[in-house]
């Protein structure tokens, strides 16, 4: 049984917690922050006052304070929702999901018979043929195309995410209809295309690193098979990120505002991760996973064979090289989104000690996970940061991440939409020891 303590009138987050400000990227100490339902009603400086006898209090000395925390790059099941509100992530963006699952794993949640976190819907759309994907919404024609993002959209889905066998020349028409109808574009760039070719034709967003190397690869023709992470990974390490080329197509992805979700967790463990070897997304809670958990977290980097000695090499230097792109990426003012494309829960707080490891401030890497998410996607009224009006999506944290990353794995209350979680309670409820 998980204690998700439902807030009647009233709570109250006190004895001088320390706030982080998502919109100044600072730290301000000793608050009071007050609840009211499922907003937050106040954040003022605490001066010893007194609480309502109606009110619940929650000690926040010596901890911090921030706003939940957004995946911008999940496919959700029951399970992984779960692990969401335990990590701290209290939004996702759902990247593709077959409709009904979606449709009633949001209910649930909605209902309260499911802990799982805020969902973003955004509906994947397909070519149908040999390595179509496993959503079925498919598109040959530009009718098709215009009908697939119309269904979507009066569903209530706010992005279309265009997939691999997407015929090149249905994404201007995609693009055109899913603006019309205010809904924003991301994908995988399609097999056929290249990323300066997708930017063009007017996405607001591309997602996986590895569409950006292989920008420089159009000889990689066919990107519906393993060639879209075997090529990058094998030629990525020698690609020149101070060449013209390299830095004309971050000029071009700044002009037209394209947004990049590059799920660099998935590349560090394809590259990285070898059989018999801890996986690196679990290495900071391993000894606390089940016993079969830690037994498929050894089970290499995917589908990737890099036995080979100079394979290996060449695997090791091209995310080397990825991480090395996403600093400069960001030093040029390309906006960053943090999403996982994985199901544990913490393997979000991997992404982000992935950001601060490439040289991103830790600050800056917060704010991304929270307040510039929210923008994003256009929700910073109501989410993004801890501020009187808004909804109550908070996070309170033993250490201080600000200073040192990896400190946001230390959850110690989550309160989400007004209901607060204890992680300590709900980790073993799902088979993982508690700090």
């Amino acid at each position: 049984e998980i204690s998700a303590c439902l807030v009647g009138s009233e709570m109250c987050i006190r004895d001088s917690v320390t706030v982080f400000d998502s919109q100044t990227g600072t730290l301000v100490p000793n608050q009071r922050v007050t609840v009211h339902g499922d907003r937050i009603f106040a954040v003022e400086p605490e001066h010893g006052q007194s609480t309502s006898a109606t009110s619940q209090t929650i000690d926040g000395k010596g901890k911090i304070l921030l706003p939940g925390l957004w995946d911008m790059h999940a496919h959700l099941v029951a399970d992984t929702a779960f692990l969401d509100i335990a990590t701290g992530v209290t939004t996702v963006r759902d990247l593709g999901n077959p409709i009904d699952n979606l449709t009633k794993l949001r209910h649930e949640i909605d209902g309260g018979s499911q802990i799982g976190p805020r969902v973003i819907p955004a509906g994947l759309i397909d070519g149908p043929g040999p390595y179509q994907g496993p959503i079925k919404v498919l598109a040959a024609t530009p009718e098709e195309a215009r009908q697939c993002v119309d269904r979507y959209a009066d569903l209530g889905y706010v992005q279309i995410k265009i997939y691999s066998s997407v015929k090149p020349e249905l994404v201007p028409v995609i693009v055109e209809e899913a603006h019309k109808r205010g809904l924003r574009v991301s994908g995988h760039v399609p097999s056929g295309m290249i990323a300066e070719q997708f930017v063009r034709d007017g996405v607001d967003e591309i997602q996986h690193m590895n569409f950006i190397f292989l920008n420089f690869m159009p000889d990689v023709k066919e990107t519906r098979t393993p060639a879209r992470f075997i090529e990058p990974g094998k030629r990525g390490g020698d690609l020149d990120l101070n060449s013209q080329a390299v830095n004309d197509f971050i000029a071009l992805l700044k002009q037209h505002h394209t947004v990049l979700d590059p799920t660099m967790g998935i590349w560090e463990n394809t590259y990285l991760d070898r059989p018999g070897q801890i996986s690196r997304v679990d290495a900071a809670i391993f000894d606390r996973l089940p016993v079969q958990a830690q037994r498929g977290s050894k089970s290499g980097g995917g589908a990737l064979d890099a036995a080979d000695p100079a394979t290996d090499k060449q695997y090791r230097a091209a995310y080397a090289n990825m991480v090395r792109m996403l600093k400069k990426l960001y030093d040029s003012g390309v906006q960053i989104v943090a999403g996982t494309d994985a199901g544990s829960g913490y393997a979000f707080d991997r992404e982000l000690e992935i950001y601060n490891e490439a040289g991103i401030p830790a600050t800056e890497v917060l704010r991304m996970a929270t307040l510039e998410a929210a923008t994003v996607m256009h929700k910073d009224r109501d989410f993004g940061s801890i501020t009187a009006g808004k909804y109550a999506d908070m996070i309170l944290v033993n250490g201080d991440p600000t200073q040192k990353i990896s400190d946001i794995r230390h959850v110690d209350t989550v309160i989400k939409n007004g209901n607060i979680y204890r992680p300590s309670e709900m980790y073993p409820a799902f088979g993982i020891r508690a700090e």
